[in-house]
């Protein structure tokens, strides 16, 4: 035999206002506030759109982010979806990367993600200043698939939170002097940079395995315009023919 029902749950945090409740607010003084009028008729709308025609992370519906799509569709895994921050014609909407593993994140993957290994210092006349990789034969700045500037910022309007991996890989040599080497990294402003430190690839012969090294760089932050990160420089160490390389990370919002 069911037991009884239990009493019933408290009221949800959405629009479940009285009328006079409404009124109350959009007239706290003897002006109309017309930005809260606003703000709940946005919300309306997005609530009633979520409602009526729910995305599916199609091109013909794609969601605001991915976040809006696991709202949407709990059941689906981590995949490629389309996304339309902006939410005006599904034509520019953006084919991402969905991360539903944790806290739903949408990610945008670098056009060329591998700085190859090699001796990217070889051809410096200095060994005691930073090197920026765009500057160097063959460099480049990391650009990203997808969004034009419109979309990303309304990309960073629906977050809270960014986040980008970048690991520096280095074949083991006969180097001389400090076994640290200073790596800068350019922020999307193009006028911030974060500076890091890491250990340096040692002589081969000290190692029992010859492969290559890597380190990790985790960048996470809650300044949006910061990330993706567009350039690297490296600081020359003694030695300009050390090998060294990249792997740049797609930059994750949440």
């Amino acid at each position: 035999m069911p037991g009884l029902p239990g009493p019933p749950g408290p009221p949800g945090t959405s629009l479940n206002l009285t009328l006079a409740q409404l009124k109350d607010l959009m007239y706290l003084s003897d002006k109309p506030n017309y930005l809260l009028i606003q703000t709940l008729l946005d919300l309306l709308h997005q609530d009633l759109r979520l409602l009526i025609d729910p995305p599916d992370g199609t091109k013909e519906h794609p969601a605001t982010t991915c976040l809006e799509l696991w709202l949407s569709q709990p059941n689906f895994t981590n995949g490629m979806y389309y996304i339309d921050p902006n939410q005006g014609s599904p034509a520019d909407a953006l084919l991402v990367y969905c991360d539903f593993t944790a806290a739903p994140k949408t990610c945008l993957s670098p056009l060329q993600p591998q700085v190859p290994v090699k001796a990217w210092l070889a051809d410096s006349a200095t060994n005691n200043s930073f090197h920026w990789l765009s500057s160097k034969e063959k460099g480049f700045q990391f650009e990203y698939l997808g969004p034009d500037v419109v979309q990303m910022r309304f990309l960073r309007l629906n977050s809270r939170l960014t986040s980008q991996n970048i690991t520096y890989s280095c074949q083991p040599g006969n180097i001389q002097g400090p076994g640290k080497r200073e790596v800068k990294f350019l922020a999307d402003t193009q006028r911030q940079s974060y500076l890091g430190t890491l250990q340096d690839c040692v002589p081969s012969e000290e190692l029992h395995s010859r492969g290559r090294r890597e380190a990790v760089f985790q960048f996470e932050s809650e300044d949006l315009d910061l990330l993706p990160l567009r350039d690297l420089a490296v600081f020359g160490s003694s030695d300009l023919t050390q090998e060294f390389g990249f792997t740049v990370g797609p930059v994750c919002f949440s």
